[in-house]
């Protein structure tokens, strides 16, 4: 019976991040979720009483797949400029392919109320920072590239990605449109090139 419960609750939160990503807090139905998640209404107000429940429980599915990734990267004992491709690239992909994270993001830039999982761009906002602090501090980033203005353009990057990926469809980057062929690697190779005080920056992400 646990199981089964269990396992209706899971559906009905990837029904609802479906539902988010697309329509947004205001937008979303619970009619459509409880359909696509192949429930009853009755089940859906059992296990999430309100709308603003369910998107708390996206949340913070969203939250425990997002934040263990960028704590686990400043934990490393890595180049911090290699560290800081691997979260960036990394976490796009997430985000391009996983609908409850990205519809994690989006509530938190719909709805007006916080939460227990609140601010999840936080998470990686703050990662990238203490990445690029370490850039500065190993003399890594070119004189005159500050860290909070790099931070600011990464954090662009990553939330633009997911912004893309909620229109779906020809517009998904790498798939179609303005993004198409374009992979987050290719863009961070740029990026990087131009905040690199070394010659010869570190390879792309994975690369050794």
């Amino acid at each position: 019976m646990q199981e089964r419960a269990a396992q209706t609750q899971q559906a009905l939160i990837q029904a609802a991040a479906a539902e988010f990503d697309r329509r947004g807090y205001e937008g979303a139905s619970l009619a459509r979720i409880s359909k696509r998640a192949r429930t009853s209404m009755g089940a859906l107000t059992f296990h999430f009483p309100t709308k603003g429940a369910l998107a708390d429980a996206v949340r913070a599915a969203g939250h425990q797949t997002v934040a263990p990734v960028a704590r686990g990267v400043v934990s490393e004992a890595r180049a911090p400029l290699v560290a800081l491709a691997d979260l960036t690239c990394t976490l796009v992909r997430i985000l391009e392919s996983d609908v409850v994270a990205r519809a994690a993001v989006r509530l938190e830039r719909d709805t007006p109320y916080g939460g227990p999982d609140a601010e999840l761009a936080l998470e990686w906002t703050r990662a990238l920072r203490i990445l690029l602090e370490r850039a500065a501090d190993a003399d890594e980033l070119r004189p005159g590239v500050l860290p909070d203005t790099v931070a600011v353009l990464l954090a662009w990057l990553v939330e633009g990605s997911c912004a893309e990926s909620a229109r779906g469809g020809p517009e998904r980057p790498g798939r179609g449109g303005p993004f198409r062929g374009v992979a987050p690697d290719s863009v961070w190779e740029l990026v990087l090139h131009g905040v690199s005080a070394v010659q010869q920056p570190p390879g792309r992400p994975g690369a050794g």
